[in-house]
């Protein structure tokens, strides 16, 4: 029945994207995700429907505010900055920006390239697999979906205090200034192979968003995040894309025009900073609870048992004397022998007899 609900499931998300385009925008996004957990939640108990809006209403909510936030952040009048990034750019690389280098190898105004179609996708991964690791973290372990989101909204709060306060100009602005050379923003280019309807969701959405939000880079922040936190959770063959994504994602904001190295850099400081800080604090939280003999949250690295294994076939638990034959249990767990009472053994039980 849960197998049947997810084919269906997916047949669903296939034909509304087919219709409507990629859904890119972040409650939709959770939609379809908490979707395909409900399905996934086929034949539990109740209480897990309910667990699963509980856990992801406040995600919902906080990281509603934030768009809402982010959005008024340029209208508070602070001047926006337009040099500190050229400037750091320019001395890292000697005298040229990334994103100017990039753009006049790449850039093909009366064509989609391949590499367009590629930048393109690696920039819409931000919108999806953050969400996507989080209901895969709900599906197996909800200790660690907690963990997760709790970083999640920790660098998107960080991401917005920094808006607030520095109010910085993306290259593409800087390039409309005249303050670069030809710079364009080029990250919905490879839709117009793609064809799925969602090139107009881009530039709709491009259109009412804070534009001058670009320090840090929080979808270089965000996927820097899913890296470091998947990194001790994955096998380590699948360690080297996990180092490769915040990298493409990187080549990719500056070879469109989104941002400059200045604020990739910061990304990866910021989603850094946030897995230290939470780690600081659960490995203090659980070294506090095992002084006063209460549980706390595991560490950060702790390896914790997935949900299926306690519907299938995981480790062991320790036995009790309530839950084990006596053959189970160790020998210091067994009650005194009775001597009165006969033996068990076959060879001693005929002894007793005679």
């Amino acid at each position: 029945m849960r197998r049947c609900a997810l084919v269906l499931y997916a047949v669903a998300l296939v034909a509304y994207t087919a219709a409507y385009g990629v859904p890119v925008q972040r409650e939709l996004v959770i939609a379809w995700t908490c979707g395909a957990l409900a399905c996934v939640s086929i034949g539990r108990p109740p209480r897990e429907i309910r667990q699963l809006l509980l856990d992801w209403l406040p995600l919902v909510a906080i990281l509603s505010v934030y768009d809402f936030t982010r959005g008024a952040a340029d209208s508070l009048g602070i001047g926006v900055n337009f040099w500190p990034m050229i400037d750091f750019d320019r001395f890292v690389f000697l005298g040229e920006t990334p994103t100017e280098w990039l753009q006049a190898h790449l850039y093909r105004p009366e064509a989609v390239m391949w590499w367009d179609v590629a930048f393109t996708l690696v920039y819409t991964s931000y919108f999806i697999v953050p969400f996507a690791v989080a209901g895969a973290l709900w599906a197996r372990d909800r200790a660690s979906f907690l963990q997760f989101t709790r970083r999640l909204v920790s660098l998107a709060l960080a991401g917005l205090a920094t808006y607030i306060l520095f109010p910085a100009a993306p290259p593409w602005m800087a390039g409309e200034q005249g303050l670069l050379g030809e710079v364009h923003r080029t990250t919905g280019k490879g839709w117009e192979i793609l064809s799925v309807g969602t090139s107009g969701i881009f530039e709709k959405g491009q259109e009412g968003v804070n534009l001058v939000a670009a320090v840090p880079s929080l979808h270089t922040a965000f996927v820097a995040l899913v890296a470091m936190f998947l990194w001790s959770r994955v096998r380590p063959i699948w360690r080297p894309l996990l180092a490769l994504y915040p990298v493409a994602m990187g080549l990719t904001l500056m070879a469109t025009g989104e941002h400059y190295f200045f604020d990739v850099l910061l990304g990866w400081i910021y989603a850094g900073a946030v897995m230290a800080v939470w780690a600081w604090w659960e490995g203090r939280r659980a070294e506090a609870s095992v002084d006063v003999g209460t549980p706390g949250p595991p560490p950060q690295n702790a390896r914790r048992e997935p949900r299926w294994s306690v519907l299938g076939r995981g480790p062991r638990r320790p036995l009790d004397s309530s839950q084990a034959s006596e053959s189970e249990l160790p020998a210091e767990a067994l009650p005194p022998p009775d001597p009165e009472a006969p033996p068990r053994d076959v060879a001693s039980l005929k002894a007793w007899d005679s």
